[in-house]
């Protein structure tokens, strides 16, 4: 949720269903294609968290035991998913009853920083959405996407970025993503006066990720 945006009702339910979160440095493609598609300047990121933090701390250990190596090896990740999907099963039974469960949110936040020698300070904008269950609302936007490539049909291979890099392409496949049933939250674009804190343990992720030299694709 955004702490500083009051009176506004997606908020609210961001705020009482999802609350705070402890992220983690996440490689998510996105956050080097898209930055890399709009020109933006600095640094880019993605962080994920999960619930209840026991789980968190469950990643946590197994990045640091298990070789690095291991995780490229499909054998070994499938048993990993198939050993961890009853469990996640039963805690988002559990935590179903509660109101909980499956619930998704993102968090999206852009900042801008002030010139070298200016008296302004930094700013940001920030969009927050919130869904009932990631599950559907993964299945409910890859359909929304699928069909709107059908209806607007663009020869080539796209990341969605790049398909939608014009304006109205953007705005018509938003309105479709921010409307899909189960979404109970969608601020829309908000300023912001202060840029967000990076994800936990981020700057040590990029210094273990850089020694493991993962980020050549990157550069």
């Amino acid at each position: 949720f955004l702490p500083h945006l009051t009176n506004h009702a997606g908020n609210e339910r961001a705020k009482q269903r999802v609350g705070r979160k402890t992220l983690f440095a996440w490689p998510f493609p996105e956050a080097a294609t898209v930055a890399r598609d709009v020109e933006a300047s600095g640094h880019s990121y993605a962080g994920m968290g999960t619930a209840p933090d026991i789980w968190n701390g469950m990643l946590g250990l197994l990045v640091e035991l298990v070789p690095r190596p291991l995780w490229k090896d499909t054998r070994f990740s499938k048993f990993m998913a198939d050993f961890s999907q009853p469990l996640v099963f039963a805690t988002d039974a559990l935590l179903q009853q509660g109101g909980t469960g499956e619930l998704h949110a993102m968090r999206v936040d852009v900042t801008s920083a002030a010139a070298a020698g200016s008296s302004e300070t930094s700013k940001g904008v920030s969009i927050v959405q919130g869904h009932d269950s990631f599950r559907q609302c993964v299945g409910q936007s890859c359909a929304e996407f699928a069909l709107d490539i059908l209806e607007n049909p663009r020869p080539g291979a796209y990341l969605p970025e790049q398909f939608y890099d014009d304006s109205q392409d953007r705005a018509r496949i938003i309105k479709k993503l921010t409307n899909t049933p189960g979404t109970f939250c969608y601020t829309g674009a908000v300023l912001s006066d202060s840029a967000p804190d990076p994800p936990t343990n981020f700057y040590k992720a990029i210094m273990e990720a850089s020694k493991n030299k993962v980020l050549d694709y990157f550069e």
